[in-house]
């Protein structure tokens, strides 16, 4: 029995050892590609390249590691962070279901990103206890579960989260082309929003805010008159043909891109097109009101993401390899100038003779003459599409990965019952 008990201690601290060498950021490297190809992190407001899957993906993966290490589930000031992040969430208009869902692939992949960063020891050690840290994952998710359904029922209860829930179900309604029904009446009734149409579709990103401001920032876009309500990031929904923007563009933070008047057949396409508008003007770091017309070879590869991913892989998959990051720097360049030689020298502080030398290497490379004017186009393309994903261009994540947050084309962002609606 005291041999037995040895070694049931010597594995437990194997298995501490192991795990205490792992290191969480390396985890969430592993974790991430997967969880974005889940349709529960396919919300089309997300930023191309932003933290908000990393972020609370990390923290959840450091509890995940001191549980199983420590054997110590989390504490109360543990679980009063995870309500009040799942407050922010439900503010977002991020729903419960998809919340819960993307956690419940986060665990599926956890234990296998660890075994993937182990050596062939330690994955010996783990092998056994995998049945042990399923016990661990179970009881992490009946943890995020029960935090997140209260505070998403709390969060139901304030007023603001009623309005938020009658204007994105009106809107809805809009949208769908559906009849107008004594409940849309009544709805549109305790907002303040006219339903006769035309209709002006906007959608709104506020640089750098919190959720409490996205909230407020709806709250008073409604209380102004718009049918207004909040989707992860951004701020959605359609205004009169009156509605006075300038006490909201106050500031250098505000970002609008709204749509001509149109009516409820037109506003699903013209909406989904704000939404990516606002993504692709934020990569160029504008701020105010911006039109469609700024952005469209970015939107047209945006909305083909696949395409994009081939121009890139065609132009750049060349020089990927083999260090040539001074000539990927040199194309780029010229593509951004127009092709224009004495622009671009000037640019890069080269003397002509030079850039001339290296765009002859780079002809040579990737089989393109920069003399024909299609050659150009592809280039061209390439380079914006490197700027549209936020990636760099010949980075092997630009060649390799589409766009994994474009919109999907449905725009919802939860589902609720018909009392809630109300």
């Amino acid at each position: 029995m005291t041999g037995r008990s040895e070694r049931a201690a010597a594995a437990t601290a194997a298995l501490r050892a192991a795990l205490e060498r792992i290191d969480p950021d390396a985890v969430v490297q592993r974790m991430e590609p997967a969880l974005r190809r889940t349709p529960e992190h396919g919300c089309p407001a997300r930023d191309f390249g932003s933290s908000a899957l990393r972020v609370p993906l990390r923290r959840h993966v450091d509890l995940l590691l001191h549980w199983i290490v420590r054997g110590t589930p989390p504490d109360s000031y543990v679980l009063s962070e995870m309500y009040e992040q799942a407050r922010e969430c439900a503010a977002a208009g991020q729903p419960l279901d998809g919340g819960l869902l993307l956690h419940l692939r986060a665990a599926s992949v956890f234990w296998d990103a660890v075994l993937g960063l182990v050596t062939e020891e330690d994955r010996g050690h783990l092998a056994g206890w995998t049945d042990q840290v399923r016990r661990y994952l179970d009881s992490h998710l009946d943890l995020v579960t029960r935090v997140f359904t209260r505070a998403y029922a709390d969060q139901a209860d304030l007023p603001s989260a009623q309005g938020e829930r009658r204007a994105r179900t009106l809107f809805d309604r809009i949208r769908a082309d559906l009849p107008v029904t004594v409940e849309d009446q009544e709805r549109a009734a305790r907002l303040g929003f006219d339903l006769t149409p035309p209709y002006m579709p906007f959608v709104v990103l506020l640089d750098g805010s919190v959720p409490a401001e996205r909230a407020d920032l709806a709250a008073r876009l409604r209380t102004a008159g718009a049918l207004a309500f909040v989707e992860d990031v951004q701020v959605s929904g359609v205004t009169g043909s009156a509605f006075d923007w300038s006490g909201f563009m106050a500031g250098r933070r505000l970002l609008l891109a709204q749509g001509p008047a149109t009516g409820r057949t037109g506003l699903r396409t013209a909406v989904d097109t704000l939404r990516l508008l606002v993504v692709v003007a934020s990569r160029s770091r504008r701020h105010g009101q911006v039109r469609t017309e700024e952005f469209l070879p970015e939107l047209l590869l945006a909305r083909s993401p696949e395409l994009a991913d081939a121009a890139a892989r065609r132009v750049f998959g060349p020089l990927a390899d083999g260090g040539h990051d001074e000539l990927t720097a040199t194309l780029t360049c010229l593509a951004e100038k127009q092709f224009d030689s004495a622009s671009t020298s000037a640019a890069l502080h080269l003397h002509r003779n030079t850039l001339l030398y290296r765009v002859k290497q780079i002809e040579k490379l990737i089989g393109l003459d920069l003399q024909r004017h299609g050659d150009r186009t592809l280039v061209w393309l390439a380079v914006r599409w490197a700027r549209v994903s936020s990636r760099p261009a010949g980075s092997r994540s630009a060649l390799n990965h589409s766009l994994s947050t474009a919109p999907d084309g449905t725009g919802r962002t939860g589902t609720y019952s018909e009392s809630e609606q109300r």
